[in-house]
């Protein structure tokens, strides 16, 4: 009786040191670089997440789409930004008295006195009351 509880113990530990021996695949994708230049040694322990995962990794990081947003050129030095309703961000003031592009702090939205835009220097634009109506609240369905 002591004789087959001792095999069979021996068994269990077979199969735990086998089980411990084989390394499980990596996940695809597990060495890209993130938005947050998040990448891990071969040996850090936090890899364990992608074991027989893929990391997913968004390649619209958000630096980039707002660099695509178009300028928002002004007729008027002080204008205000809010982002649309209850779901954006606070009214700000935003002053164009320097010439150069000015940004919201909160969405980073480019805005910029009409008389210092230069399209070749500054991309595509859009008017101030084309940016309002953007920022108008749509109706909920």
């Amino acid at each position: 009786m002591a004789l087959t509880r001792a095999l069979a113990r021996v068994r269990v530990l077979q199969t735990s040191v086998r089980l411990l021996a084989t390394k499980p695949d990596e996940g695809r994708n597990v060495d890209e670089v993130t938005h947050t230049g998040q990448v891990w040694d071969k040996d850090d322990y936090r890899r364990v997440r992608f074991l027989d995962k893929k990391k997913v990794v968004n390649k619209n990081f958000a630096i980039n789409l707002i660099g695509e947003d178009p300028v928002v050129v002004c007729d008027e030095k002080t204008v205000w930004s809010n982002s649309g309703g209850a779901l954006g961000h606070p009214k700000v003031y935003i002053n164009l008295d320097k010439p150069k592009i000015s940004t919201c702090g909160y969405s980073g939205r480019k805005f910029i006195y009409k008389g210092f835009y230069k399209e070749a220097e500054h991309g595509p634009s859009i008017t101030y009351e084309q940016y309002l109506e953007e920022m108008k609240p749509t109706p909920r369905d």
